[in-house]
């Protein structure tokens, strides 16, 4: 089965509050991982405006793995480079943990490399940012994830 790509940005809600029972930002889990203090500090902003209250933050690949396995969350959103275990790395022991297998990743990186690119999506990120990136794209990015999530709950209601 071949993982969908959640590039195309397209029928993104203008608002996030919803009655119809679906899946709100407040109710997902997202774990950020990433070395650098500015890109986490930003990317926490940008989602804590967008209503995800249940952020959880790591500062490597290791502390990242730890923090998934414990808070199981829903999203990650990893930096590619980072010491202690690659951002590659990374996603390739989410994948391989049953209980982790269907969270989103979200690989960000400075490398603008078609190589780099498909080397994250080959071991199973879902999508890949080019830092340095604009807070609306990564609001169009979360905003076809919360879509995602949605038609989930629809399909397989718990």
């Amino acid at each position: 089965m071949t993982k969908p790509s959640y590039d195309d940005i397209s029928d993104i809600p203008e608002s996030w509050d919803d009655d119809s029972g679906s899946v709100t930002p407040d109710q997902l889990k997202v774990l950020i991982v990433d070395d650098d203090e500015l890109m986490r500090r930003l990317v926490l902003r940008a989602l804590t405006a967008f209503g995800f209250t249940r952020i959880h933050i790591a500062e490597n690949g290791a502390e990242g793995l730890a923090a998934a396995v414990r808070e199981t969350p829903d999203i990650i959103i990893s930096d590619y480079n980072m010491p202690e275990m690659h951002g590659l790395e990374l996603v390739e022991a989410i994948r391989g943990n049953g209980a982790l297998d269907q969270t989103v990743i979200i690989m960000l990186s400075a490398a603008d490399d078609q190589v780099v690119i498909e080397n994250a999506r080959d071991l199973g990120a879902d999508t890949f940012m080019v830092k340095p990136f604009e807070r609306a794209d990564l609001k169009n990015l979360i905003g076809t994830l919360y879509h995602r999530f949605n038609c989930a709950k629809i399909l397989w209601p718990a």
